[in-house]
This record gives C-alpha cells, structure tokens and sequence, in this order.
C-alpha cells in the first residue's frame, strides 16, 4: 500500500457517547441539538444514521464531566420526539485520521485494521478534511499506535 495516505491522527479520550434510537425526522434529531446547546454542551461526534424505516439513529460523543447532564437532557427530550432507546456508549475516544486524497482506500484500510485487531468500532464519519472513528477509550493508545504503524506515521 502506498504510504503517507494520511498527514497525521489526532486523539480524543475522556467522552461518553449516546445512541439515540428511532428518531422520527430531522427537526426532532435538531431539538437535541437545541436541547443541548441551551445547557452549552459540546458536541465532540456526531453521527446520523438513516433506517429503511424512515427513521433516524444518532450516536454523538460529549466529555465525561457533561455525561449525567447530557444523559438527563435526552431522557428528557426522549418522549418529546419519541425516541425509542438512548443508550449509553460509555467511555469512548474518537481517533480523526486527516487524509490526502482517496477516501475509500483510506476507510477500508482503518477498517480492515481495525477488524483484524479485534477493535470495537462504534461509528465512523468522514469529511472533507478528516475521518474520524469512536472505538472504547481503553483502546485508544493501542489504535493510534495501530494505525500510525499502517499509514507509515510511526
């Protein structure tokens, strides 16, 4: 595989993440936004996954010290756009590799890596500047050293 797909990786440890199930529309996948925004939340990740349903799942990522409040604020506004679960992801950290070119080439290779080392990936979202994988903060240091070892960075 060519080297030097990516210019670097950077990590995030210390979030939570939340999935949020079966969300009906956008509008309501923005009252959380809304909700969370009013409390001044940072949002570190988020991911929004259609369902053939028509639904919605999002899984977004905060820092631990606004997990309890963030938890209540969805439970909160979980019967308001009659979410069907929120469950918690618990300690997570994110990984955002900043690539050149070739999306693809690069998302399979983090995926195959990934696969091949039996590391949890909870979501992955891509950019134009940047692709970023949630997997368990327990293995964060493991990964980075994985991936920076697979794109000729170590």
């Amino acid at each position: 595989m060519e080297k030097r797909l990516i210019s670097g990786i950077l990590q995030r440890a210390g979030l939570n993440a939340f999935r949020v199930s079966s969300i009906a529309d956008n509008v309501d996948v923005g009252r959380i936004f809304q909700k969370l925004a009013e409390q001044r939340v940072n949002i570190e990740f988020v991911n929004q996954i259609p369902l053939k349903d028509g639904y919605i799942d999002v899984i977004l990522c905060v820092d631990k010290k606004d997990a309890q409040s963030t938890r209540a604020l969805l439970e909160e506004v979980k019967t308001i756009i009659k979410a069907t679960d929120i469950s918690p992801l618990d300690s997570v950290g994110i990984l955002s590799l900043f690539p050149h070119r070739e999306h693809a080439v690069i998302s399979g290779t983090i995926m195959q890596a990934l696969s091949d080392a039996h590391i949890t990936l909870f979501a992955m979202a891509s950019s134009l500047s940047a692709i970023s994988c949630v997997i368990k903060e327990e293995q964060v240091s493991n990964t980075l050293s994985l991936l920076s070892r697979q794109f000729g960075l170590s």
